[in-house]
């Protein structure tokens, strides 16, 4: 028995050690997976995969999650803000929004089932192509630059990259409203009468009505 443990503790360790170096949340199947492209990325930096994430200086640049049964993309965990490349290959995945590819603003390298687009469209990187049952997006744009999204006055607010075809127009200080056009604090007092006192009246009304009809059938 001691010298089955020690034979099956080597094996062990690693895989907790993979686990916390790769945070992933999905069961995944380890089997050798043929043609990596992150693992190709990864042998370019110098460096080996650990589990199914490239890790080169302590920074996970690259992710393969091919095989891990994926329907929705999580992987919004502060390790995985500076991936440059990710393959989402051979799962099950109907469609991805924008919205699962926020933060990602390093991510330069996206590879998909041929069947979903790029996110963000075309507008949204350098080359979208469809090939090799994939579909793959390369070298990220920047929508506040490729759209010309306007904010309004550049000394008002200014456009901040949020991921692949996501953008937002953030006021700059002391500005607020439509087009961050008003200046000075927002006008709290302004906004709290508006909201309380109408509540306050209606509220009121509706007492004296309900409470009247209550009082009547009593009677």
């Amino acid at each position: 028995m001691f010298i089955v443990l020690l034979t099956l503790l080597p094996l062990f360790i690693p895989s907790v050690s993979a686990q916390e170096d790769c945070p992933i949340n999905y069961g995944c199947n380890n089997t050798n997976i043929p043609n990596s492209e992150v693992e190709i990325y990864c042998g370019k930096h110098d460096t080996n995969m650990t589990g199914r994430c490239c890790i080169f200086k302590n920074t996970i640049i690259g992710l393969d999650l091919r095989y891990c049964d994926v329907k929705i993309l999580n992987i919004s965990q502060p390790a995985f803000s500076q991936i440059e490349i990710l393959d989402l290959r051979d799962n099950e995945y109907e469609k991805v929004t924008t919205h699962e590819f926020i933060n990602l603003l390093k991510l330069n390298f996206l590879y998909l089932p041929q069947h979903i687009p790029c996110p963000g469209g075309h507008f949204s990187w350098n080359i979208t192509n469809k090939d090799h049952n994939m579909t793959s997006c390369i070298e990220q744009l920047n929508p506040c630059l490729s759209l010309n999204i306007s904010c309004g006055d550049a000394k008002n607010a200014e456009c901040h990259h949020l991921g692949p075809g996501t953008a937002k127009c953030i006021c700059s200080p002391g500005y607020f409203g439509y087009k961050c056009l008003n200046n000075g604090g927002f006008p709290v007092d302004i906004f709290t009468c508006s909201v309380i006192v109408p509540t306050i009246v209606l509220s009121v009304a509706l007492w004296f009505i309900q409470g009247r009809d209550a009082y009547r059938k009593q009677s």
